[in-house]
């Protein structure tokens, strides 16, 4: 009879069950943790997966909207919503309102003499200046709504070169740059200037003449704010031709004999008067360097210093406005202020153009016994415009980032998809570079298609707002 046999396990074994057991029981918590943990982190992957995909094209819309909206529009406003009508401390505006008076100096519109360039480039060079002008023309208006407008000089760059033909068409272009608002409310006066018809014992008789036929005599004096503002063309005096400059002459022998004026007198000069070498401009002057004496082809820094006593000696100003430097400077000449006063334009070698806002208070029902002696009759300030180059420069800059981040992220979607194909298609994807697939270009060209017109749309539309 066989017997059979029957296998117990050890004592050994027993134990490892138990433990294993035991270990089970203490891991199950987080084991669940981690099931639940895989769960959630699946949307989160997904989300992710979809982030890296989408592309940064609607990002970049939506930037360069507001960055054109902002270049284009809404600096240009706020850079005049700093400036004020001044006002002095001594003024009882409640009693008499000041009269408000706009300075601008040198706008120069750029026309086939200023570069020598030909085509579409001179073309450029001429539309943005233009349209930099025409915005804050625009923006001064309706932000300011000055009682009237004196223009120092340089109304064209080459006015002075051009024939009568091409002089014609600059002065057309010239007057739909500076539409005046209200043309009956706001009077408009204008003084020539050496790039309008020369200077001294250059200026250009031809220029001379039609330029005082459109604008009307060089040396007048009209009364603003119970003052007199007297422009004189200190062109001419510079130079010999009696018979350019006779107008000046009277004008200042009238003032010199005149006795019952008792208006204070503003003079108004395209050039600036003498003062010693190295004056120093104040410390809203852009450039490092005074203004010195100086002259060449048809230019001068400086009125001599001779004609310069001549003329405050006659004519006994209380104020001097000037322009021709572009750059802003203030000096004085014993107790009276020059004022040289920014170009208006940005292509004039300055980074902030600017006018002047020049406030006029002398009410007739004020005597000398009220009025006092710490008491002025006007105030002057200076208003900065927006720097243009700045401006493209920051358009380059986002440029630039905006292709190198369609560039990087379009590189960086096609490697990621390839790397999801077949191992041997992926080897086969080694051999050719991603950026030289024509699938790499067109997502390339697309986006940046996209971006590029929607840009160029709302470009539009801010200049035809300054343009209608």
């Amino acid at each position: 009879m066989q017997q059979s046999s029957q296998t117990h396990p050890s004592t050994s074994s027993i134990a490892r069950s138990c433990a294993n057991n035991i270990l089970a029981i203490l891991l199950f918590p987080f084991h669940i943790i981690s099931k639940i943990t895989q769960k959630l982190l699946i949307p989160v992957k997904r989300n992710q997966r979809r982030i890296h995909s989408r592309s940064p094209a609607i990002t970049f819309k939506i930037i360069w909207a507001f960055a054109l909206l902002i270049g284009e529009v809404f600096i240009f406003s706020y850079s005049m919503q700093k400036c004020s009508w001044p006002e002095h401390e001594s003024w009882n505006t409640t009693a008499s309102e000041p009269v408000h008076v706009a300075i601008i100096a040198d706008p120069q519109i750029i026309d086939d003499y200023s570069y020598g360039r030909t085509g579409i480039l001179q073309k450029i060079s001429e539309i943005y200046p233009d349209m930099y002008m025409r915005k804050n023309w625009i923006n001064l208006q309706h932000m300011f709504d000055p009682d009237a407008i004196i223009f120092l000089g340089d109304l064209m760059d080459g006015g002075r070169e051009l024939d009568d033909n091409k002089w014609d068409e600059e002065l057309h272009r010239f007057r739909h740059l500076f539409i005046p608002e209200k043309p009956i409310k706001t009077p408009t006066f204008y003084l020539a200037g050496n790039h309008d018809i020369g200077f001294g014992e250059h200026v250009i008789p031809e220029a001379f003449n039609r330029f005082r036929k459109v604008f009307g005599t060089f040396s007048y004096m009209t009364k603003l704010g119970n003052h007199s503002i007297i422009a004189l063309d200190t062109i001419a005096l510079s130079g010999s031709n009696n018979n350019l400059k006779k107008d000046a002459k009277k004008l200042m022998q009238r003032l010199k004999n005149d006795t019952t004026n008792s208006y204070p007198r503003i003079l108004l000069t395209h050039v600036p008067l003498y003062r010693p070498q190295n004056t120093n401009c104040g410390p809203l002057r852009q450039k490092s360097q005074p203004i010195n004496q100086g002259a060449g082809h048809q230019y001068q820094n400086l009125i001599v210093e001779s004609l310069s006593n001549e003329i405050i000696d006659n004519i006994k100003p209380s104020l001097i406005l000037s322009g021709d430097d572009h750059d802003y400077c203030e000096i004085r000449h014993g107790e009276i202020p020059e004022i040289s006063v920014n170009t208006f334009s940005f292509a004039m070698g300055v980074n902030r153009p600017g006018f002047l806002l020049l406030s006029l208070y002398n009410p007739l029902n004020v005597n000398s016994t009220e009025i006092g002696t710490n008491f002025t009759t006007f105030a002057y300030s200076q208003c900065l415009l927006p720097n243009q180059i700045r401006i493209y420069i920051w358009y380059i800059i986002l440029f630039i980032a905006t292709i190198f981040c369609i560039f990087s992220h379009t590189f960086l979607k096609l490697k990621r998809n390839s790397e999801m194909l077949p191992i041997w298609h992926r080897y086969h994807q080694k051999r050719k570079w991603t950026i030289f697939t024509s699938q790499y270009w067109k997502i390339i060209g697309k986006e940046v298609g996209d971006i590029a017109l929607i840009s160029f749309i709302i470009y539009l539309v801010c200049w035809l707002w300054f343009l209608v």
